[in-house]
């Protein structure tokens, strides 16, 4: 569960500061919960801790960065965690005859997330599928629309229906 009362914008602008007492913080408050997500992406334990590790370096690196403006500093760590996994995998992809890894029950989120989150479960495995291909292994519409057996203006109309549905229970 997610402590609700943790500051992650003070968090990274200790960071930014060069408080390495705020990283050791911000590292026990969401490591379990980034390394379990990079495990589902990446399918593997020792790579899933690899890409934490640069994550949290590239946190602590580019805090400074961090704009409020763009959206929440829970959800800025997290897209540096991911676009690192995304990187990995792009480098090593996985055998063509492997399934790719989508989880069956997403991750507990934060705030209005849940709802997105219980939104996504909601859709047709059609339709849910591709958006988590994407999200989780990082496959174009092509790469999914192959292993989906579907065109890919088929599978746009999928997608795009999804993040319709998606968009309607976003907070306002």
């Amino acid at each position: 569960m997610v402590d609700s009362s943790f500051d992650y914008h003070a968090a990274l602008s200790a960071c930014a500061q060069g408080d390495p007492a705020a990283l050791q913080r911000l590292y026990a408050q969401e490591a379990p919960r980034m390394l379990a997500l990079a495990n589902i992406m990446l399918g593997d334990q020792a790579a899933a801790q690899n890409a934490v590790h640069d994550a949290f370096v590239l946190v602590w690196k580019n805090a400074g960065s961090y704009d409020s403006r763009t959206g929440s500093a829970r959800a800025w760590i997290y897209s540096i965690m991911r676009y690192r996994t995304l990187s990995m995998l792009r480098r090593s992809p996985a055998p063509a005859a492997s399934a790719p890894v989508t989880p069956s029950v997403l991750p507990a989120h934060e705030d209005g997330a849940a709802g997105v989150a219980a939104a996504l479960q909601q859709q047709p495995d059609g339709s849910r599928k591709p958006v988590l291909m994407a999200f989780y292994n990082g496959m174009n519409y092509s790469d999914i629309a192959a292993r989906l057996g579907c065109s890919v203006a088929e599978l746009r109309n999928r997608v795009r229906s999804c993040l319709r549905a998606l968009r309607e229970c976003e907070p306002a």
